[in-house]
């Protein structure tokens, strides 16, 4: 059989509310998902060879189990009832390693994408509690397209949104560990939901949109990494609207319009340049 390649995005939370821990110990989640085509792992499957291999040059990702492509694999043909037959999994890492955007969930997600468009072994609904399985933000990742989330992230909505917003990325360049942030998450009393945003976007005041971005768990990343607070600094001089993504560190802002974006690109590509920071226009 050819290789099977597919392009991932990454993603970032225009909201994310954390609505309490549950009895498994996982915590409910009332989130708005935004894919970000333009920073994308490439996924290439070849079948053969022995065992399930991770082909991978950045360093930090796992190359054995611990890769949450090799457990979607696995999890793909124990759903199915089947031997794991041999393959090799070569990634192209451009998503950053817990940094928010959902990379490994990303990268699982396509092998199982591409599993089941080689094979068929699952109906939807199975291969979803496939996702579910290897980790929260794995089923979105199966349809990445703008959606609300909640239960755990994987009970979804798609929203019609543009897929142009006026953003400005700094991806992380360090790792935040997604336990670590929701171990240090406390809860706001604000119970407010994503319709008023999602209302602004599709309305296209930005500016009110901004105002109303959330990330219940940016505020202890804020006060541990002092580098997130300086970059939420710069991107808010620049008029633009920021938030942390997911667990972090990964920031972005929203603009309120294209000329703003322009400027504060202009801006803050030396700034951040002298700092080794990355910075990436959507």
């Amino acid at each position: 059989m050819d290789p099977l390649t597919l392009e991932t995005p990454g993603k970032i939370n225009l909201y994310l509310k954390v609505e309490g821990r549950r009895a498994d110990g996982w915590h409910d989640l009332l989130t708005l998902f935004y894919p970000i085509p333009g920073l994308s792992d490439r996924i290439t499957l070849r079948f053969g060879g022995e065992g399930v291999r991770i082909v991978c040059d950045v360093p930090g990702v796992p190359l054995d189990r611990g890769n949450l492509a090799v457990k979607a694999a696995e999890a793909y043909y124990a759903a199915a009832g089947a031997e794991v037959p041999g393959m090799e999994i070569r990634i192209e890492k451009h998503l950053p390693v817990a940094g928010g955007m959902g990379g490994g969930s990303s990268d699982a997600g396509a092998v199982l994408r591409l599993l089941q468009s080689a094979e068929g072994k699952l109906t939807p609904a199975r291969l979803a509690r496939t996702a579910l399985e290897i980790g929260s933000d794995v089923p979105f990742f199966l349809h990445p397209v703008p959606s609300i989330g909640r239960g755990r992230g994987e009970i979804l909505t798609p929203v019609d949104l543009s897929a142009d917003l006026p953003l400005l990325l700094v991806p992380g360049s360090f790792p935040v560990s997604a336990g670590w942030a929701f171990r240090h998450w406390r809860p706001d009393g604000n119970d407010t939901g994503p319709e008023y945003l999602i209302a602004s976007l599709r309305a296209h005041d930005l500016a009110a949109a901004g105002a109303l971005l959330r990330n219940d768990l940016e505020p202890a990343a804020l006060q541990k990494f002092p580098m997130l607070s300086m970059i939420a600094d710069h991107l808010r001089r620049t008029g633009g609207a920021p938030l942390m993504s997911g667990s972090g560190p990964t920031m972005f802002a929203l603009y309120p319009d294209p000329a703003s974006h322009g400027r504060a690109c202009r801006e803050l590509a030396d700034l951040f340049a002298e700092y080794d920071i990355p910075l990436l226009p959507v």
